[in-house]
């Protein structure tokens, strides 16, 4: 008798700890699933507004950034719809214009992986035979700055800035240039995925910087999904780990329980 009780009780020993074990197997899981944190607010635009972005104009702007989803801009140019989720930022325009769309982000010890999805059509071209063209071209104009009224300026640009240079800033503003738009690009780019690494900046604040100018012809880009996103586990224990420190407590308890009843019914 006392053999067939200990018979069983190892049985019920044993699936109690598989399913301890099962269900610490699952939290940890599930916890590093949530224990990566993304450095910006509303990156990919799903409130179908500017919550956690700064949009600045410049003075008598023909245009704008704008929230949009579907495959028509705010003033009715086709475009690409968003590449993810059901929003995408875009700059459109009905006179020239020059605009910046912006976060500030603090940047944390360790690796941060970033990425940003971009898209453009700018529909301003040259003819063939006039400046030297060959064919039918864009025109793409670095100009000095992003100033629409000083000369011929048709560009796109993503920055990380300095928080404390001037947001329309193309000078020692500039930390880090991710992207730019230059003279014999072709005039449209799909949507493309670019990533960077804020590495170098850890332990400071950064300002993520897209800026747009055009005076030549109606100039769409767009950006979506702007993540940066960073470990959680290396600044203090996450859930899943103090839900193993308390499941190896107890299957110890349950192990020291399990042993002292074998002496008793011994």
């Amino acid at each position: 008798m006392t053999s067939l009780i200990l018979q069983v009780s190892k049985k019920a020993f044993s699936i109690y700890v598989l399913t301890l074990l099962i269900f610490a197997s699952f939290l940890l899981v599930n916890q590093s699933a949530k224990a990566q944190v993304d450095l910006f607010v509303n990156g990919g635009f799903e409130t179908g507004n500017f919550s956690g972005w700064t949009v600045v104009q410049q003075l008598n702007s023909g245009g704008d950034w704008f929230v949009y989803s579907g495959t028509l801009s705010p003033f009715d140019s086709t475009i690409l719809a968003p590449p993810e989720g059901t929003f995408a930022a875009v700059t459109d325009q009905q006179d020239p214009s020059s605009q910046v769309l912006y976060q500030d982000v603090d940047v944390p010890i360790g690796t941060t992986e970033c990425s940003v999805i971009v898209y453009y059509v700018n529909t301003a071209q040259v003819e063939d035979g006039e400046i030297g063209a060959t064919e039918v071209d864009a025109i793409f104009v670095n100009g000095p700055n992003l100033n629409f009224n000083e000369g011929p300026n048709q560009q796109a640009r993503i920055d990380i800035m300095d928080p404390l240079a001037p947001v329309f800033d193309i000078g020692a503003g500039v930390l880090l240039n991710i992207f730019q738009t230059n003279p014999g690009d072709p005039g449209t780019l799909g949507y493309t995925t670019l990533n960077f690494d804020l590495s170098d900046f850890a332990g400071t604040t950064v300002r993520f910087r897209a800026a747009e100018v055009d005076n030549i012809g109606i100039f769409n880009f767009s950006i979506d999904d702007v993540t940066c996103l960073r470990d959680n586990a290396v600044e203090v224990p996450t859930l899943s780990e103090w839900g193993l420190i308390a499941m190896a407590g107890i299957l110890g308890i349950v192990g020291f329980m399990f042993i002292r009843r074998r002496k008793l019914t011994a």
